[in-house]
């Protein structure tokens, strides 16, 4: 029971996201390591958070399209392998179907419960009422936050003994793929990913880091600084050249009342 409060407050801490900025606290790999140091596993949480967090890196909300709720999914995928003593392969194959659900819940809770706030909210901002809209702002996504550590926090106690006797009766030919396919899965996400940089601003960009890693074997950190450096560079140019378009246009304008 206390493992499970322990995964609830986590849980709340990663969805209060939605409500304080965009912080990337919810992704898995802040969320797997957290899991793990509350579980006494900290290794197995961040091996765990790094591979979801490769297999989910190219999943981004596109308008009204919204992908699985990886942050319910990877707590919840990390907490229940970790319990039943199973690997990243079990974690991988949790937390998609879970990621899923969860989703389910997130689309009926916004659709149903934070719409009504938003009417209510609606009427306090045709009142005058500023403290009713500050109120129904931040009840919206703290509520939110509680019903899913709920949800995250009681399945993990009832989910425990389940997922064991699950993992108990697959044949190991099954397990040897799970294997595979968390292999797999990063390779995916990775593959998301990349399908963004296909054009030609980006494109040169990631060429040029891949064949510096591959035929100077530059490693990751001095590829990453490398591109900390270009870009530093591109916005001191895009900073300077509205200050030289100015210039020049005032030495025209100079030139010509000379003139």
């Amino acid at each position: 029971m206390q493992q499970a409060l322990i995964v609830g407050i986590i849980a709340f801490i990663g969805f209060l996201e939605c409500g304080v900025g965009n912080s990337m606290i919810q992704r898995p790999i802040v969320m797997g390591p957290l899991v793990g140091l509350a579980l006494g596993d900290l290794n197995t949480g961040l091996q765990i958070g790094a591979t979801l967090e490769l297999a989910f890196m190219g999943t981004q909300a596109i308008g009204a399209a919204l992908p699985p709720e990886i942050t319910a999914g990877g707590i919840l995928g990390t907490a229940l392998a970790i319990s039943s003593g199973a690997g990243v392969d079990v974690a991988l194959t949790l937390a998609l179907p879970i990621a899923t659900l969860a989703l389910l819940i997130k689309n009926a809770y916004y659709l149903i419960v934070r719409t009504a706030m938003l009417h209510v909210s609606d009427r306090c901002a045709a009142e005058g009422n500023v403290r009713g809209v500050e109120f129904w702002h931040l009840f919206s996504f703290l509520s939110y936050a509680v019903v899913m550590a709920i949800i995250c926090g009681t399945a993990f106690a009832a989910g425990g003994p389940a997922v064991q006797a699950f993992l108990d009766v697959i044949p190991q030919f099954v397990k040897s793929g799970l294997t595979v396919a968390a292999g797999i899965l990063p390779a995916l996400g990775f593959a998301l990913l990349g399908s963004m940089l296909v054009n030609k601003d980006i494109a040169p960009y990631f060429f040029l880091g891949f064949l510096l890693a591959a035929y100077l074997e530059l490693p990751v950190l001095g590829v990453a600084l490398l591109g900390v450096l270009l870009v530093l560079l591109m916005l001191k140019g895009n900073l300077l050249a509205p200050a030289t378009a100015v210039s020049a246009t005032t030495s025209e304008e100079l030139e010509d009342e000379d003139f």
